[in-house]
């Protein structure tokens, strides 16, 4: 019996290490980059920002995501651009705020890294906290915005198909 235990906990523990040797794959570099990245966001929000916001979104993702609307990339973009606009006009002042120092890295099947940023956004009513993914993809960070109803998109699991293991938390909403 104490040999199944001894078992286990080995078993267990090697499983432990292999999700931190793979979330350790994230270089020094890309995370500087990344910060960077959350940072020009940052920026880029409070001065309302909405066409350096939407340039962030993966070249191929507006491409696969127009071709399944039957619509131009640019026309794509000029739409997810305006909206993010109108939902600039409905936040309190530095009501969206990413933070860049309690990021928190990991990898999914394949060794795939990803990161999940938190986030807060606040309305004149309500704060809601919630996490942003950010995606290593083409040499770069992209930032990827809509919580577990992107992630499981299945254009977006098409193009990138280890976000189906990737678990969004749940956001938090709390009234003022």
């Amino acid at each position: 019996m104490l040999r199944k235990i001894r078992l286990f906990i080995a078993i267990m523990a090697v499983f432990a290490l292999s999700g931190r040797v793979q979330a350790d794959m994230v270089s020094d570099l890309q995370k500087k980059e990344l910060v960077l990245l959350v940072n020009n966001i940052n920026n880029a929000a409070e001065r309302k920002d909405a066409a350096l916001i939407t340039a962030q979104m993966p070249e191929r993702l507006y491409r696969e995501m127009a071709a399944r609307m039957h619509m131009s990339e640019q026309a794509l973009r000029a739409g997810l651009q305006q909206s993010v606009a109108e939902q600039f006009a409905h936040l309190a002042v530095h009501g969206y705020w990413l933070d860049s120092g309690n990021i928190h890295y990991a990898a999914a099947r394949g060794g795939i890294v990803y990161a999940l940023v938190p986030t807060r956004v606040e309305t004149d009513k309500i704060v809601t906290e919630f996490m942003t993914l950010a995606i290593y993809d083409n040499t770069k960070w992209h930032l990827i915005y809509g919580g577990q109803k992107t992630v499981q998109n299945p254009v977006f699991i098409e193009i990138y198909p280890y976000a189906a293991d990737i678990a969004m938390p749940a956001a938090k909403i709390t009234a003022k």
